[in-house]
């Protein structure tokens, strides 16, 4: 399932051009978070795609009611890969095949047209996505960035339906678990300003790497037993451990 999110989007006609584009590629869900535009002057944008801004679009005032029920999240950015910020660290379109799975809730996550998304929303983000283009102009329109990774979606959606074994698949709750294993063991062991990001490249180390059921079970493990023996050297009972 693809859900794809713009954040407060800013002009209108990239609002109705991207609804056209939700109904092109097949899109599943297409959330707007607390839109700056003229909602009527985007339906006039959008050709036959009116129906998706006036049957379909889900808005919401607030980031997390967007992507709190989702299994992988996808933050985009022009701005990607500055030496020594580990939370710019790109995926590329093509990185894409990973993680696109018909028994998953991916979001597809969009900023504002004049600053993007912020780093908050970024960090709570599982990875960032970045399209490259010329160094010298590399900033794309919204509506254009979103048709390029919309296409690609679409097209290794249905590359992936004649191809995909099930049993290769990880489950939703086997990506949960890793999250939530990282996040705990991080958050035992940070120590100072900036070890938080120890639990962004743990994270993205283990989705980018792990390819079956088989091996997220067993990780899940290891990272319990972690998690297990540094709360007990941490002076936690075992009953006080979750």
């Amino acid at each position: 399932m693809i859900r794809l999110i713009v954040v407060e989007p800013e002009g209108a006609y990239n609002v109705g051009f991207i609804a056209r584009l939700v109904k092109n590629f097949s899109v599943d869900e297409f959330y707007l978070i607390n839109p700056k535009c003229n909602m009527q002057e985007a339906i006039n944008f959008s050709a036959q795609g009116r129906e998706i801004l006036e049957k379909k679009v889900v808005i919401v005032s607030n980031y997390d009611d967007a992507i709190e029920d989702l299994d992988i999240k996808i933050a985009t950015s022009s701005i990607a890969d500055n030496e020594g910020d580990l939370l710019r660290k790109s995926i590329k379109p093509w990185n894409l095949d990973r993680f696109i799975e018909d028994n998953k809730k991916i979001g597809l996550i969009f900023g504002r047209e004049s600053v993007g998304l912020t780093r908050e929303e970024i960090m709570k983000a599982d990875f960032l996505l970045h399209i490259p283009g010329n160094p010298e102009y590399p900033v794309l329109n919204l509506s254009h960035a979103v048709g390029i990774i919309l296409y690609e979606v679409f097209k290794l959606r249905n590359v992936k339906k004649a191809e995909t074994n099930e049993g290769e698949r990880i489950s939703s709750e086997s990506i949960k678990l890793l999250d939530y294993y990282s996040k705990k063991i991080v958050d035992m062991l940070k120590r100072s300003e900036g070890d938080e990001y120890m639990y962004i490249a743990l994270k993205r180390a283990l989705l980018k790497g792990i390819s079956n059921e088989v091996e997220a079970r067993t990780i899940i493990r290891l990272l319990r037993k972690v998690y297990v023996k540094v709360s007990i050297a941490e002076g936690k009972s075992e009953d006080e451990i979750e």
